[in-house]
């Protein structure tokens, strides 16, 4: 049975109004507040919330700035700070209780959930993150990051085609084409993000070290979105005792819609049901 919904809005300093969800336990253990990816939105992970809630975790959403049901230039961010300070009004909305709190963020999600805790590392209890963007799984042409260095400045809000391609996500045929003709999903792609994200990517790799709270990790080998190799070593790099990295022989970049993700949902919840839940 599909968990109980609960939507709301908050409003941002700059005046967008992000989307919000909440998805209670009948019998709840811990929190745990889901963070998408880019050009991704909450509604594409019911079947995950459908087995949190039923393994005890209230599930907390929002739909980021530029995404989804939010408000936003569709994936454009002026600054990566931005996210922090969204995510920042969302946990001051959730209930003041003593559940512990868990993150786990997605690709981009997953980016700003290890920079948000290395800002706020008293926050969560625990962290886990699926196929954190990075690193590109290949590199841009130098002539094309060159113009795309300047439309960042010059026209930051400035839409391109997105190159993701939506094979690249999972090889469950299903899943590609419910990506493809979901209107909320868009095939954009913005510089000045791109650029703010790569910001936040060198900074969680230079500071992997004081991230201390336990941290999981899961990924696919074949990942063609988000380097493997990348998440691999900001794991190693991790100032964590506690930390646990699961690969995914073959998977693509949305591990938790891929064939055989019922193992990876499994994984996270043994993982979280280990960590004083």
């Amino acid at each position: 049975m599909p968990p109980q919904e609960t939507r709301s809005t908050l409003r941002t300093p700059d005046g967008l109004s992000l989307s919000t969800w909440h998805y209670p336990s009948p019998a709840p253990r811990a929190r745990v507040v889901l963070v998408h990816g880019y050009a991704d939105h909450v509604g594409r992970y019911p079947h995950v919330i459908e087995a949190l809630t039923g393994a005890g975790y209230d599930c907390h959403a929002l739909d980021l700035r530029g995404h989804g049901h939010s408000e936003g230039v569709r994936g454009h961010v002026h600054r990566f700070g931005d996210y922090l300070e969204d995510l920042d009004l969302f946990l001051a909305e959730l209930p003041d209780d003593p559940l512990p709190r868990f993150l786990f963020g997605h690709s981009l999600g997953g980016l700003l959930s290890l920079r948000y805790v290395l800002h706020r590392p008293d926050a969560f209890a625990a962290l886990a993150v699926s196929s954190p963007y990075l690193h590109l799984a290949t590199d841009i042409h130098f002539l094309k990051e060159a113009v795309a260095t300047a439309a960042s400045h010059l026209a930051p809000k400035l839409l391109t085609k997105s190159p993701l391609e939506a094979k690249a996500l999972s090889h469950d045929p299903a899943m590609v084409e419910a990506y493809v003709a979901d209107p909320l999903v868009f095939k954009t792609f913005n510089a000045r993000w791109f650029f703010e994200a790569r910001h936040a990517q060198e900074e969680v790799l230079e500071r992997a070290g004081e991230i201390r709270l336990p941290v999981l990790f899961l990924i696919g080998s074949a990942d063609p979105i988000a380097q493997p190799e990348r998440s691999r070593q900001v794991f190693e790099r991790l100032g964590s005792e506690d930390k646990t990295l699961k690969v995914y022989d073959g998977f693509l970049h949305e591990v938790l819609n891929e064939i055989g993700k019922e193992e990876v949902i499994r994984d996270l919840i043994e993982w979280l049901d280990g960590r004083g839940s």
